[in-house]
């Protein structure tokens, strides 16, 4: 009879519902005896699952110390790895971490910091080589003196952005200095509750530094406990600017990018400067970089996956993020593959104008192509859509993917014909 295998505990913070799925058919097709723990707090709005044979979700008050060393004294030796995915619940990873064996291959609570906290990111970048970061400034109350002492510094345009907030919010561009107090003050009035709405990280600074006029990329890269570093192929960004929106976001990812060896080798060797500037390790890495006459800037390195990154690597190249995920954490050997399978995007559509929507068309529409994927909706008809720069998120966004370029872009094409948002001005409630 053959002996039945002690359950190893792959630990996460949050939430888990995104990938799950892909880890268990992993641990089911391999035969591991790998069970994932869903560390979870009232905080992050998770409903109660049931236990299976390859899930556990857990409560922990992550701001009570015995709490956090309880559950890891009962998971004990056979806890072999702690993840984080979301940039959300890093200050929770960071308070888990002091807790864990020795053994866990974990980043350090600092790195993590500097990982999500955009000034103190912008410092490790200027410390370790000025090359890698654009010039910025770094403002903590809004004053006269203030913008005078940026206008000297800085060289116009430049980009606003809070220190603690992911996904490009409040994000976006100054020209001039009066466009700049006009920014600042406006953002000042939507930080305190954005911070609130989507858990902020660290104390609410402000971030402002010169924009580089140029192509926008991201790669995401693992890195061991030595400080070793290896990539996935990169995601070229088409930016809201591009397609004419007085807006600061994302537009549209698309994998594979088109960029020679030798300029891909250049945006490494930056990349890697920028993490070991933070100190990363045992981590997967987001980076964003801007590409301009052939000189790259890092954009930001977080200590996490970058959104809709597993699905676009997984249809495109085969790779498993999820998993590679965890083998970092277990010091295990990485496969990333390299051989193109197609070409996935991923679109985000705001409304030109801001407003109340009154009509969306062209979502049951955009299935019958022949690259449709999924879309995802955030705002209905009656929703008030904001752009990204007033605190608003995209009213939905379409993955398409083809094994055929010609069948893709033709349906990248189709979509944008035939995709619709009407709003009219917001009205006061009476």
């Amino acid at each position: 009879m053959a002996t039945k295998q002690t359950k190893k505990y792959i630990l996460y913070i949050g939430k888990v519902k995104s990938f799950r799925a892909t880890i268990e058919e992993y641990i089911q097709k391999k035969d591991l005896p790998w069970k994932i723990i869903s560390l979870v707090t009232h905080d992050h709005g998770i409903p109660k699952q049931p236990e299976t044979s390859t899930y556990k979700q857990i409560w922990v008050d992550f701001e009570n110390t015995d709490e956090l060393k309880n559950v890891i004294s009962e998971l004990g030796k056979d806890l072999i790895a702690v993840i984080n995915r979301g940039e959300r619940y890093i200050p929770e990873y960071q308070k888990l971490i002091p807790h864990l064996p020795k053994k866990i291959l974990v980043p350090t609570p600092i790195a993590l910091l500097k990982s999500t906290e955009k000034t103190a990111m912008r410092k490790a970048f200027w410390k370790y080589d000025k090359s890698i970061t654009p010039k910025f400034e770094i403002i903590t109350e809004i004053t006269d003196d203030e913008i005078k002492r940026i206008n000297k510094r800085l060289e116009f345009p430049v980009i606003v952005k809070p220190s603690g907030l992911a996904q490009a919010v409040l994000v976006q561009a100054a020209h001039y200095p009066a466009e700049l107090k006009e920014i600042l003050l406006k953002m000042q009035k939507y930080m305190k509750a954005s911070y609130q709405k989507m858990k902020g990280r660290g104390t609410p600074t402000i971030l402002i530094e010169e924009i580089i006029d140029g192509d926008q990329y991201s790669v995401e890269a693992f890195v061991d406990d030595i400080g070793n570093v290896e990539f996935c192929p990169f995601i070229k960004y088409i930016t809201s600017a591009q397609k004419g929106f007085d807006d600061f976001f994302s537009y549209e990812q698309t994998t594979p990018a088109t960029i020679s060896k030798e300029s891909a080798q250049l945006a490494k060797e930056v990349s890697i400067k920028g993490i070991h500037a933070l100190g990363l390790k045992n981590s997967i890495a987001h980076i964003e970089l801007i590409r301009k006459e052939g000189e790259w800037k890092i954009v930001e390195i977080g200590a996490r996956m970058g959104g809709f990154r597993s699905m676009m690597y997984r249809k495109s190249f085969g790779i498993n993020l999820d998993i590679q995920d965890i083998k970092i954490h277990l010091g295990k050997k990485l496969i990333l593959p390299r051989k193109k399978k197609g070409y996935t995007s991923v679109i985000k559509f705001f409304a030109q104008t801001e407003g109340e929507i009154t009509k969306i068309t062209g979502i049951k529409k955009a299935e019958s192509l022949p690259s449709f994927v999924e879309t995802v909706q955030n705002l209905k008809k009656g929703d008030r859509a904001r752009f990204a720069k007033n605190g608003g998120t995209y009213a939905f966004r379409v993955t398409l993917f083809n094994e055929s370029k010609a069948q893709f872009i033709e349906d990248k094409r189709k979509l944008e014909k035939m995709v619709h948002i009407e709003t009219k001005k917001f009205t006061k409630k009476k």
